[in-house]
């Protein structure tokens, strides 16, 4: 008889199911260690650069660099819940290093459309976090990564900046005393899967990081949107130029 408390589902037993009845044998495959999760358009750039492959049903579709086959890259899925599943599919599946490049509304006055922002952790408004036995105010990335990509950026020359943030699963439940509320508290932007990486990474011990392109702004008498804007598919460009250049051997 099961434990109450047993829990039902092993991701590397489910993983390897899935696999197998696609035709793929997980002890053969070659996994890349590291993998972005691109959000929409980023993801959609990357795809028109040709300069991955296709190469497995893990956690989505997953490419692989052609230039580097220890580096993939796969379209992130949508809010804390969801990215937190495929975290689990993906380092299941062998992936050592997840990074999240995705897209935040700023919450500092100062901020613009087009802005970069390096995450050190993520204020949690989620309720993935609780289900995992990590329900602190803030789950952190892990630190190594973030400061390799910190290298990356300042070596690319993009001007970017550093710190904590929001993360919540509601996306049209903010309300402009929690922007006041965590303004004060230094959080940079606000969106809504930095939790959800953050949670699986550290409770099966292993690492990642974000990094956002501010595609909103919330002020007191305005909301200032950058869709369509020349500065936000800039910012989307030479994330992407980063990541290539990156991953060449």
């Amino acid at each position: 008889m099961l434990d109450k408390n047993e829990v039902l589902t092993d991701p590397q037993k489910l993983v390897r199911l899935e696999l197998k009845n696609k035709g793929f044998d997980i002890d053969t495959m070659k996994v890349p260690e590291r993998v972005f999760l691109l959000a929409d358009s980023l993801y959609d750039a990357m795809i028109s650069r040709n300069c991955g492959e296709y190469k497995y049903p893990l956690g989505g579709k997953l490419f692989v660099f052609k230039e580097n086959e220890t580096v993939g890259f796969i379209k992130g899925h949508m809010c804390s819940p969801a990215i937190a599943t495929q975290a689990e599919d993906l380092i299941a599946g062998g992936v050592k290093e997840l990074i999240h490049i995705g897209f935040a509304g700023g919450l500092q006055p100062d901020m613009c459309a087009g802005d970069i922002v390096l995450t050190d952790g993520a204020y949690n408004d989620t309720a993935v976090a609780r289900l995992y036995g990590f329900d602190y105010d803030m789950i952190e990335s892990s630190k190594g990564l973030t400061d390799e990509l910190e290298e990356l950026l300042a070596k690319n020359t993009i001007t970017y900046r550093r710190g904590n943030h929001w993360t919540t699963d509601a996306g049209y439940r903010e309300t402009w005393g929690q922007v006041i509320e965590y303004r004060e508290k230094g959080a940079l932007c606000v969106e809504m899967e930095g939790v959800g990486l953050f949670t699986i990474a550290n409770y099966r011990n292993c690492t990642a990081s974000a990094m956002y392109v501010v595609s909103d702004v919330y002020v007191e008498d305005d909301w200032k949107l950058g869709w369509g804007e020349n500065v936000l598919e800039e910012a989307v460009e030479k994330v992407i130029d980063m990541i290539v250049e990156s991953v060449r051997k």
